[in-house]
C-alpha cells in the first residue's frame, strides 16, 4: 500500500509541537543524527539526511517524522503500541514455526490452498500481514508491544477496519471485529482464516460465525461462461450428493457457503472459484431481471441449399460435396483443407468457401476460459489493423488461447476495453473433452492452473496429474480431421 494514500503528504512538522502552534521540520545533512525522538534509533548510514525541530531540538529519521511514537489499534486492544527503532540482531515478535510462509500479494483462487509449512527457528514477522519486520522504503521502524511479543509494520498500523460491521445480507447480528488470524475455516467460503492476506476476519460470537471481511460481500447471485443458468450464493448445500466445483473440479463442502444453480441444476461452485477475476464478471445480478438472451443467426436462408452468410453478406453460398474440386482450397473460418467427403458452401461468384459446420457456428458464444461473452468475427470484413491491432501481424492474427498464427474466424470478446479472442477451433472444444492421449474414461476440463504443458490456458484431467495445453490440444486433434468437425458440429 502507498504511504501517500493513508497519510495526508504535507509540510512536514515536529510530532511534538500543539496544534495551534506547529513547528516546522527542516533538513539536516551534518552533523550525523544522534537519537530519533520517534523511534529512539540513531543514525543510518545509507540516508543523505534527517529532519531537525530547531524549536524543540528534536531529531526525526526521515519517514519516522510522519508517525506517532505511540499508538492504540483495534488489533491489539490491550496496550498501547510504541515505535521502536528495528534492531539487526531483534528477536520479539516471533511467531510459530508452523504457521504459513508466504510473501505472495496474488488473488487467484489458487493461492488460497493451505500450505501448513515447516521451518527451522523463529521468523521474526509483523503479526498482521505476516511479512519479515525488515528495512521498508520510509526505515527500519515497527510498532511493538513488549509485554505481548505483538507487532506491526509502520504501514499495516495505519490499516483501520471498523470494529463493527452492521445491516449485512449475509447474517442477521452484527459482526465485530476478530483482531487475531486463528487456523479455523472461513464459514463463507470455506478457506482458512489463517491466511496470509491482507483480510480482516469479523466474527459473530452468538452464533459462532467467523468470516473474511471480503466474504462479507460476496454477491448473492451471479453469472458465468461455464454454466448456462445464474447462480446464487447459499450458506450450504443439502448434502444430496457429492458436487464437484465447476471450476477448479475438487469437491465443494457442503457446509460452507458456495454457488449453486438457481435452476435446480445439480452444479455448484466454491465462493473463491466462482468470484474468482478469471471466471466472474464482477457483477451481483440480485434483483436484475433475468432477460432471454439475443439470438444472432450465422446466416439466412434463401433456398433449401443457398445462404447469405454474415461473413460475405455480398454473395450468396452455395451448398456442395464435391470436395474433390475443391482440394486446393481452405475454408475461411477454421483454415483446414476441404476433402473428398466434405459438405461445404462455396460462393457462386468467388472463391470464398465454409464447410458445413463452420458455416454454422453460433455468432455468440460463452467460453470456460473467459468471463465474458465472444461474439464470431470475420478479419476481411473489415480493418484489422483498427480492430485489432494488437495481435494482428502480416495477415495474421495471435490467439490468447493457443498463441497460434491463424487468420481464419475469431470468437472476439463483446466488452468495452477487453481484447480477448480466440480461433474458432480452440473456441469450438468440448468442455469436457475425450482425447486419444489419455483414457476415454478420464475427460479433459478446462483448467487455469499451471502445469508442466500450459503456457497459457489448458485443460486437465480430475483423476490424475495429466495437463495439456490448447495448443496440443487443438493440434492433435486437427491431425484427426474428422473428429474435430464432429466436435465443432457438437457445439
Amino acid at each position: 500500500m502507498e504511504l501517500s494514500k493513508i497519510i495526508p503528504v504535507s509540510k512536514p512538522v515536529c510530532r511534538s509541537s500543539y496544534p495551534d502552534n506547529l513547528h516546522s521540520l527542516c533538513r539536516r545533512f551534518d552533523p550525523p543524527l544522534l537519537v530519533c525522538f520517534s523511534c529512539k534509533g540513531q543514525h543510518l548510514e545509507n540516508r543523505r539526511y534527517y529532519y531537525y525541530c530547531a524549536t524543540c531540538d528534536l531529531e526525526f529519521h526521515r519517514g519516522c517524522h510522519l508517525f506517532p511514537p505511540e499508538i492504540k489499534h483495534p488489533f491489539h486492544l490491550l496496550h498501547p503500541l510504541t515505535l521502536i527503532f528495528l534492531d539487526p540482531d531483534f528477536q520479539s515478535s516471533r511467531i510459530p514455526i508452523d504457521w504459513p510462509d508466504s510473501s505472495s500479494e496474488s488473488d487467484d483462487y489458487d493461492s488460497y490452498e493451505e500450505n501448513p509449512g515447516s521451518y527451522e527457528g523463529h521468523i521474526v514477522k509483523c503479526n498482521y500481514c505476516r511479512k519479515y519486520l525488515q528495512p521498508e522504503e520510509f526505515g527500519m521502524a515497527y510498532y511493538h508491544c513488549s509485554t505481548c511479543n505483538f507487532s506491526l509494520h509502520r504501514i499495516c498500523a495505519y490499516i483501520r477496519p471498523p470494529l463493527a460491521i452492521e445491516n449485512l445480507k449475509c447474517h442477521d447480528h452484527t459482526l465485530t471485529l476478530f483482531p487475531r488470524r486463528v487456523p479455523l475455516p472461513c464459514d463463507a467460503c470455506g478457506f482458512s482464516l489463517d491466511t496470509p492476506f491482507f483480510d480482516h476476519v469479523y466474527s459473530c460470537l452468538l452464533c459462532n460465525y467467523m468470516v473474511h471481511r471480503t466474504c462479507i460481500y460476496l454477491p448473492r447471485v451471479i453469472k458465468i461462461t461455464r454454466h448456462p443458468h445464474r447462480l446464487s450464493y447459499t450458506s450450504s448445500i443439502v448434502p444430496s450428493c457429492e458436487l464437484a466445483c465447476g471450476v477448479c473440479r475438487k469437491t465443494v463442502d457442503v457446509n460452507y457457503g458456495s454457488y449453486s444453480c438457481t435452476k435446480g441444476c445439480r452444479y455448484a461452485l466454491h465462493s473463491k472459484c466462482a468470484t474468482n477475476k478469471k471466471v466472474w464478471d464482477g457483477k451481483d445480478l440480485e434483483g436484475v431481471p433475468e432477460e432471454e438472451e439475443e439470438i444472432l443467426e450465422p446466416f439466412l436462408w434463401i433456398d433449401e441449399e443457398t445462404i447469405q452468410h454474415f461473413s460475405h453478406d455480398h454473395h450468396h453460398l452455395k451448398l456442395r460435396q464435391d470436395g474433390g474440386s475443391h482440394e486446393n482450397k481452405f475454408c475461411e473460418a477454421c483454415t483446414l483443407p476441404m476433402t473428398v467427403s466434405d459438405r461445404f458452401y462455396s460462393c457462386i461468384k468467388c472463391e470464398f468457401v465454409l464447410h458445413e459446420t463452420c458455416a454454422s457456428l453460433p455468432r455468440r458464444k460463452h467460453h470456460p476460459v473467459h468471463k465474458h461473452p465472444l461474439t464470431l468475427f470475420h478479419p476481411s470484413s473489415s480493418n484489422p489493423h483498427k480492430v485489432e491491432r494488437k495481435y494482428y501481424r502480416d495477415g495474421f492474427f495471435t490467439f490468447d488461447g493457443c498463441t497460434r498464427n491463424c487468420c481464419g474466424f475469431i470468437y472476439r470478446c463483446s466488452e468495452q476495453d477487453c481484447e480477448f479472442q480466440l480461433d474458432v477451433r480452440c473456441a469450438s472444444l468440448p468442455d469436457p473433452s475425450i482425447h486419444d492421449c489419455h483414457p476415454p474414461d478420464h475427460p479433459l476440463f478446462f483448467n487455469f492452473t499451471s502445469g508442466s504443458c500450459m503456457g497459457f490456458e489448458s485443460v486437465a484431467c480430475d483423476h490424475c496429474e495429466y495437463l495439456e495445453c490448447i495448443q496440443c490440444e487443438s493440434f492433435l486433434s486437427s491431425l484427426r480431421y474428422f473428429a474435430l468437425r464432429g466436435s465443432l458440429q457438437a457445439r
